[in-house]
């Protein structure tokens, strides 16, 4: 997930890995705060497969900066992250997929409504997960554990009616 949320911060502008995070953390920190040792880790991986490049300007004052910047090949890069980010673990699915819906505007139309047609069946499955545990009479689960279900089936549901309202635009 950090690869789409760097290769989307940078496919306008180079920036230094503190504005990368800054920015990350401006547009995506509802629900992501990554730290600087996530986030360069990540810029080598990008930097090894072309997507990304650095180069170091020296201010007027004299202080090197190093600037990553977006290749031809960084939208592709994006894309294969994008397609190919998806979680089976519930609480990862959810954040891995506000990070793809947030950054959406760099596909094209035909992509987005396959994303989110693709997706809606997702979390179809994820609600009938949830109900299925609320309604098992066997699974014994306490007050606090119900509550909790109960309010991820609403986030959930939130969801589907935003991606809903996407598709249809």
């Amino acid at each position: 997930m950090i690869e789409i949320l760097i290769l989307y911060t940078i496919q306008k502008r180079e920036k230094t890995i503190y504005s990368i995070r800054k920015e990350i953390i401006e547009i995506f920190g509802t629900f992501t705060k990554p730290s600087i040792g996530t986030i360069y880790p990540a810029l080598k991986r990008l930097l090894k497969e072309g997507a990304v490049e650095v180069y170091e300007k020296i201010s007027e004052g004299g202080k090197k900066s190093t600037y990553y910047s977006s290749t031809k090949k960084g939208l592709e890069c994006f894309k294969k992250y994008f397609f190919n980010t998806g979680s089976e673990n519930p609480s990862l699915f959810y954040t891995h997929l506000q990070a793809r819906l947030g950054t959406m505007s760099l596909l094209n139309e035909d992509e987005r409504k396959n994303f989110i047609s693709e997706n809606l069946r997702k979390i179809d499955l994820y609600k009938i997960e949830i109900e299925k545990k609320l309604n098992d009479e066997y699974l014994e689960l306490d007050y606090y554990q119900k509550q909790l279900l109960n309010r991820t089936l609403k986030e959930v549901q939130n969801l589907e009616t935003y991606m809903k309202e996407l598709k249809t635009n």
